[in-house]
């Protein structure tokens, strides 16, 4: 910001609304809003999965050390911050971001998918597991809400040793949030 400030600039766009805005919580009329909270829902239960099971995961299917395991979610975070910063660059160039995000999210619901098939290998599935962090971090928000409700569904899956099944689960909950991130995107287009 410091080198190109003279690039930023700001204007003012005046929009007329149906919604009425004398309340506070007008906002929450707006089908936009609610679909971009369920986009970070199904985002965020993807995630919650990997940080809360992959390292357990990692050891039973593919006997991998507990540092090992624990060295590949702290890749995948560092991933997820590489996507964020990256993404966010890719999406704003992008004349149709919701494309954007819903590539990556698909992307990213086929690699969590292999992963859970077992077919990677251990260093494969970890590599793989590790690079979905950057797909992550190109959405990330509304973690509350899914960071409540994966361990829930998803902490069954692993006291019954599902373990593949947890990943595909989330691989599922991944492939949900495209359908949602094209559909902000139609919603937020001017008619």
């Amino acid at each position: 910001m410091l080198w190109h400030g003279d690039k930023l600039s700001t204007s003012v766009h005046h929009h007329e609304t149906s919604v009425a805005t004398s309340h506070g919580l007008a906002f929450l009329r707006l089908p936009v809003v609610w679909w971009c909270f369920t986009l970070f829902v199904f985002s965020t239960v993807a995630l919650s999965v990997v940080q809360s099971f992959s390292v357990s995961i990692l050891q039973a299917v593919h006997g991998v050390s507990f540092e090992a395991a624990f060295y590949t979610l702290t890749a995948y975070m560092v991933c997820g911050a590489e996507g964020m910063l990256f993404g966010g660059f890719g999406a704003a160039h992008s004349a149709r971001s919701d494309q954007v995000v819903a590539y990556a999210m698909a992307g990213g619901a086929v690699l969590l998918a292999l992963c859970g098939t077992g077919w990677l290998g251990p260093t494969r599935t970890m590599f793989v597991l590790a690079a979905t962090g950057r797909v992550y971090g190109l959405v990330y928000s509304g973690l509350d809400t899914g960071l409540a409700l994966a361990p829930l569904a998803f902490g069954l899956f692993m006291d019954r040793g599902w373990y593949g099944a947890t990943l595909v689960g989330a691989a599922a909950v991944l492939s949900l949030s495209v359908a949602v991130a094209l559909g902000v995107g139609q919603m937020a287009r001017p008619t």
